[in-house]
């Protein structure tokens, strides 16, 4: 059997996952993701399956699978936003993912890119290493208020280490977990638009859909205090980039921290790019070397199962 191989994470992390994959006697092909439609189309009928990250498996691409090896498609993550699931369901390609493995991970990157902002580790980092020795002013995170919007598994996460440092947490998500809440004692609110109105910082972790598509804009950011912070390591089209671009420009909110954008890697010239309180990292939420074996290996597992493969 022959698979194709596009995590990159899964490709630059050395461990168990890999281990796992190689000892198979599959044969594996590599190629670097997020790998485009116009090349998986002439080439995805030649494998039994893939180990995919956020490439784009659009329709065409499983058809042209279907009319050839493929037999099942193991996203290596969780978001699958990037693979046409009703097409696959025609097709009656099996679609497996990885939930449940990198919410720590993710919390955890959404706490560092918080605290580099606001004790501006990444200018600092410059300055000095310029063999500067400029001491700019921060801020505390204790005592602000944080609002989470989209409480699953790495909302929980995101909640519990905001708490242990001192921030207030407001939360919304429209199928709440009420033992959670009363657990931990969370302020709730009924709306997006409830949940900006006083709150020092955003947080999305919600997954892309239909709802959440465009979901921050200029109606909802409107109703946010001047200052806000607002930090997406979900998807990023929740934002909708003509929006935030214009509040940045007019100063609406305080700073935009992303894990992800709309193109990756990052185009030339990005708009993001001519704005100072901005911080940018590539895609790396999730790559810690203890979430990237539990993602392989669970990826791994979710394609032998579908091709009946013991090991």
């Amino acid at each position: 059997m022959k698979i194709l191989l596009t995590s990159t994470s899964f490709q630059d992390t050395p461990g168990m996952h890999q281990e796992k994959l190689y000892i198979s006697g599959l044969e594996i092909d590599v190629l670097r993701g997020p790998v485009k439609e116009a090349t998986l189309l002439p080439i995805i009928s030649r494998y039994d399956g893939i180990i995919c990250g956020d490439d784009e498996i659009t329709r065409a691409v499983i058809r042209n699978g279907c009319e050839g090896k493929l037999k099942v498609i193991s996203k290596y993550g969780i978001g699958l936003d990037k693979i046409d699931i009703e097409a696959a369901k025609e097709f009656k390609i099996p679609v497996t993912n990885c939930p449940g493995v990198n919410q720590v991970a993710v919390a955890e990157h959404i706490i560092a890119l918080l605290f580099s902002y606001y004790k501006n580790i990444h200018l600092e980092y410059n300055i000095t290493k310029k063999g500067g020795w400029k001491r700019l002013i921060g801020h505390e995170v204790f005592g602000k208020k944080i609002g989470i919007l989209g409480l699953g598994r790495i909302g929980k996460e995101l909640t519990v280490r905001a708490l242990a440092l001192g921030l207030e947490v407001l939360v919304y998500d429209p199928y709440l977990d009420k033992d959670f809440i009363k657990k931990y004692k969370l302020t709730p609110v009924n709306s997006p638009e409830d949940l900006v109105v006083d709150i020092d910082i955003l947080a999305l972790t919600l997954p892309l859909t239909k709802q959440s598509r465009g979901m921050v804009n200029t109606k909802l950011l409107a109703k946010a205090k001047r200052d806000l912070v607002l930090i997406n390591t979900s998807r990023a089209l929740i934002v909708d980039q003509k929006s935030l671009i214009d509040s940045l420009k007019n100063c609406k909110i305080k700073a935009f921290l992303t894990d992800v954008l709309e193109e990756e890697p990052i185009i030339e010239n990005h708009p993001l790019l001519q704005f100072d309180n901005v911080l940018i990292t590539p895609h790396i939420g999730s790559r810690t070397y203890e979430s990237v074996q539990r993602q392989g290996l669970m990826a791994v597992d979710n394609l032998f199962n579908v091709l009946n493969i013991k090991l």
